[in-house]
């Protein structure tokens, strides 16, 4: 650690007080022109943007505020010139006149009526001189000057002298340093505010050597403050030779107390070429006589030079050996020995006080680890006063951001526990967060006192926005509130947006201070209003960031793609075009592709997404994306592959595993799409094989049980039904068996084996089946074991989303036993329900359901010549018991046709019937919904109109299906 850190008012401190304070040229004081400068900037700003009121309004405030100066009258002059009003212009002028009537610049701006545009008149040199001046263009000022009679002129001299102080304003010093140089060398006499300015100057650009010369022959330029300066440059030049006659040469005599103490400190660091220099000094404040001793005993005992040591102990307290010990032992690098010695020192009744230099002494030696330990063994600081508390808490903090690890756990709890009072806490702050501990900062500043500072609450924000992004806005605002328009507004920006609070980080851009965002904030304002939908503001930061000639890289067109009116596809387009061709991003694909999907170009939108994909490999979302595009672009091929890529990447996510289920399903490939439907289950979550997993949550179990029947579904080859009717008379009321024949009981067991549908087909396409059927026989027997048949079959069902089945089957009789002949049955069905919540298959969800069908039934025999109808209406309530079992009342509505072969004519049939049923479902697992269903039912009918004898007839009903 450098001995220049000990200075409380460093060279950057001390030189800009100069540079800050404007010459009094002609008629315009310092003081005046500090007053009227907010004025002309802000007329300066209105007139560049065209509005006149306030640029008249500001130029004409500056003028009564300096009511005789010629400044003032030109920059008023001008400006009406500016907005075509020329009159007005030559009356503030003339008024000017009056009271200066020699002055050049007024002659140089009667020019104005000239064509000055090329002419070398020095009237025409200076009106281009100083207009360039305002515009901020010092080389075309400067080289107006170029010419040397113009020059050598008033109206030159006066430019070169108002070039000097617009270069000082614009911060540029190397021609401010040459416009007074020019001046000094022309004859010209520099003013003392100008030579102020200058010397200034010199020590800004460490021109030490120009800057001694100017203040030799300037005694004006001999104030303590300006001497103690120089010493500074020189120092922090390392020159220490001049420093140390630099310093012979001078006794300034200083009014504060902190002055004296700099150059006391600048007199220790000459110490070892010239010790007399500090001993010798004669101190004006008493509080320095220590301060003197303690820098003069160490040079002292390191030249064993006694007398010079005795003569600083004796201005030190009675007895305070311990301290020259202690500057033994540093000097030695015995830092151990030191620290104990500085540990007795504080220890003492006062010695709470030496701890400032006692621990900046150890930590300046190179001893830091020993300096944060004395430091720690006095904290908190208990009856010290506030400032000197918060100046311990600030070395600390130095030490801890340069070696964070000296501090161990005992160290850091001590620390993290919030003093006692706001004060000393947002001294606190600064430490904690130099130890990186962030709840520690939070603690601190769990107040919220206002009192705190714009940075500790920056310091608040940077430890929240991650675990508590909202909280951590908070802090940015009271930060920004405190210090508006600069880092801390910006801070807050960032934060809101990344809090997603966008309407306060568009807001926070809004009080940003221009002059300090960079392009960077300007694009990152740009970001926040797209995410807060405002394309306007967005189009007006991007427009701002094209001002500044940003770069116009891939994010600014992506910007400007995002931005663009939502009607403008075809520029928004563009935009994302340039972007990809200075830098291919699956983001910009994306969009891309989302505008062509919005044209209607699906198989342009694909491709877009396709590369996009390819960009981004391992995002799953898009690849995801590709799939649903490729879908809506007819290309289910080619959509498979991405979304089993999509799958892969993120295997949990049941939107995926669903998509290929049907995809797989679509394609024909039912084992692969049933291995995706047990995925689509386990994901659900809660997997056991009871019906009532779900109770608590319908929506789950319905959507559980669908997945279970699909998955059942699939794994089906072979189906078995059968079906049993006993009833009191003969009737033929939905004979679903053998369509036609009355029955008063019969009898059937079909097997169904199911062909794998090809690729694009319904998954019930085509099964082969056989069944034998029998009924009560010509005598009307209650049981049904006459005139048995056999049939064998085809079942073809074309539409997916129809459930409408073709038939064509042979029958043989068996054993003749009825006298019919083999015959050919050509059948068509249809059910349907209305909905899934009527259908007739088992319902996870509620306490019940209503189920209602209509089924349809035409049959035609070619040998017998006969044709069959059937039109069936039912509709009831299955009441669940437990054990997935039901007890279902049902009512029926039915009407059958039938016409007879051989000119027999025909009959109908209509009837109603009300009955119940009771059901059970039996054979769920993990993944298949119940496998078989048993039935046995009840049913009194009762014929309108009926080709039959009897009108009323019970059934007994008995059926199921494994």
């Amino acid at each position: 650690m450098s001995w220049r850190s000990v200075l409380v008012l460093p060279l950057a401190l001390v030189t800009p007080a100069f540079a800050q304070q404007p010459a009094r040229v002609n008629d315009v004081s310092a003081y005046r022109r500090f007053l009227i400068y907010p004025h002309q900037q802000r007329a300066f700003a209105a007139m560049k943007a065209g509005d006149q009121a306030t640029a008249i309004a500001e130029f004409t405030r500056a003028r009564e505020l300096a009511p005789h100066s010629v400044a003032t009258a030109l920059d008023l002059a001008e400006a009406w010139r500016h907005f075509n009003q020329p009159a007005r212009a030559e009356a503030v002028l003339a008024e000017q006149r009056r009271f200066t009537p020699d002055d050049p610049r007024l002659a140089a701006h009667a020019a104005v009526a000239r064509d000055c545009t090329t002419d070398p008149a020095a009237s025409c040199r200076a009106q281009r001189g100083y207009d360039a001046l305002r515009a901020g263009e010092l080389a075309r000022a400067q080289g107006e000057l170029d010419d040397a009679a113009f020059a050598r002129s008033d109206a030159g001299v006066a430019l070169r002298r108002a070039l000097a102080q617009r270069a000082i304003y614009l911060g540029d010093a190397a021609r401010a340093d040459a416009a007074f140089a020019a001046l000094q060398a022309g004859g010209q006499t520099l003013q003392p505010a100008e030579c102020g300015q200058w010397f200034a100057l010199l020590l800004q650009q460490r021109k030490l050597e120009f800057a001694r010369a100017l203040q030799e022959a300037h005694p004006e330029l001999q104030s303590p403050l300006q001497q103690l300066a120089m010493a500074h440059a020189l120092a922090d030049a390392g020159e220490d030779a001049t420093l140390v006659s630099y310093l012979a040469a001078h006794q300034p005599v200083f009014t504060r107390e902190a002055q004296e103490r700099q150059w006391l400190y600048l007199l220790a660091h000459a110490e070892s070429a010239r010790p007399d220099l500090l001993t010798r000094y004669r101190v004006r404040f008493a509080a320095n006589r220590p301060v003197q001793a303690r820098l003069a005993l160490p040079g002292a005992l390191a030249r064993d030079d006694r007398s010079a040591a005795q003569r600083a102990l004796a201005q030190l307290p009675a007895g305070d050996f311990g301290e020259a010990r202690f500057g033994l032992a540093l000097r030695a690098g015995r830092f151990d020995e030191a620290q104990r010695q500085a540990q007795r020192l504080v220890a003492r009744r006062d010695g709470a006080q030496q701890l400032d230099a006692l621990s900046y002494r150890l930590v300046n030696a190179g001893a830091i680890a020993q300096g944060k330990q004395l430091l720690m063994q006095a904290y908190p600081f208990a009856g010290d006063d506030a400032a000197h508390t918060g100046a311990m808490l600030q070395r600390l903090a130095l030490i801890a951001a340069a070696q964070p690890t000296l501090f161990d756990a005992g160290d850091r709890a001590r620390l993290h526990a919030p003093l006692g009072t706001t004060a000393l806490r947002s001294a606190q702050v600064p430490l904690l967060a130099a130890l990186g501990d962030c709840d520690g900062v939070r603690l601190a500043m769990g107040d919220f006192d206002p009192s705190y500072p714009a940075d500790r609450w920056a310091r608040l924000g940077h430890c929240l926005q991650d675990a508590h992004p909202g909280l951590a806005e908070f802090a940015y605002a009271q930060a920004s509130q405190r210090e508006s328009g600069g880092e801390y507004t910006r801070a807050l920006a960032y934060q809101a947006h990344a809090a997603q609070d966008y309407a306060a980080a568009l807001a926070a851009w809004g009080r940003a201070d221009p002059a300090q965002m960079s392009d960077a904030d300007r694009l990152a304002a740009a970001t926040t209003a797209i995410a807060a939908a405002d394309r306007a503001r967005a189009r007006q930061w991007l427009d701002r960031y094209d001002a500044t000639q940003g770069v116009r890289d891939d994010r600014y067109w992506w910007l400007r793609a995002q931005s663009t009116d939502p009607t403008d596809a075809a520029t928004e387009e563009a935009a994302l075009r340039q972007a990809i061709a200075l830098r291919p991003d699956a983001r910009y694909y994306a969009r891309l592709a989302q505008v062509q999907r919005q044209r209607g170009e699906l198989a342009q939108a694909a491709a877009s997404l396709e590369r996009a994909s390819a960009l981004a490999p391992q995002d799953a979302a898009l690849a995801a994306a590709l799939g649903y595009a490729w879908l809506q672009a007819g290309d289910a091929a080619r959509a498979r592959p991405a979304f089993e890529r999509a799958h892969q990447l993120h295997p949990d996510d049941p939107g995926l595993t669903r998509q290929l289920m049907y995809l797989q399903l679509a394609g024909g490939d039912r084992a692969q799409a049933r291995l995706y439907a047990a995925q689509a289950i386990d994901q659900l979550g809660g997997n056991g094989p009871s019906a009532q997993d779900d109770a608590g949550d319908d929506r789950v179990a319905l959507e559980r049980f669908n997945l279970r029947r699909l998955h059942e579904d699939l794994g089906r080859r072979w189906r078995i039904l059968g079906d049993l009717a006993i009833g009191d008379s003969v009737s033929s009321a939905a004979n679903a068996i053998a369509p036609g024949v009355s029955y008063r009981s019969y009898a059937q067991v079909e097997a169904q084996y199911r062909f794998d549908a090809p690729a694009g087909g319904d998954e019930n396409t085509l099964a082969a089946y056989a069944r034998v059927f029998a009924g009560s026989g010509a005598q009307g027997d209650w049981q049904p074991v006459h005139a048995p048949r056999l049939g064998m079959g085809v079942h073809w069902k074309p539409w997916r989303s129809q459930t409408i089945v073709f038939s064509a089957e042979q029958q043989l009789a068996i054993g003749r036993a009825d006298g019919r002949r083999s015959d050919t049955l050509l059948r068509a069905s249809g059910s349907w329900t209305g909905s899934a919540r009527f259908s007739d298959d088992w319902h996870p969800q509620g306490r019940g359901w209503f189920a209602q069908n209509i089924y349809v039934d035409v049959a035609r025999y070619l040998r017998a010549r006969q044709s069959v109808a059937t039109l069936d209406y039912q509709w009831g309530y299955h009441r669940k018991l437990p054990a997935a079992q039901t007890l279902e009342p049902f009512v029926r509505l039915q009407a059958n046709g039938i016409e007879r072969g051989h000119g027999q004519g025909f009959g109908h049939d209509l009837r109603a019937g009300l009955g119940v049923r009771w059901n059970l479902w039996y054979g769920e697992s993990r993944y298949d919904a119940y496998a078989h269903r048993v039935r046995i039912g009840l049913e009194w009918q009762h014929a309108f109109t009926s080709y039959l004898r009897e009108t009323n007839v019970v059934f007994l009903t008995v059926g199921g299906q494994w």
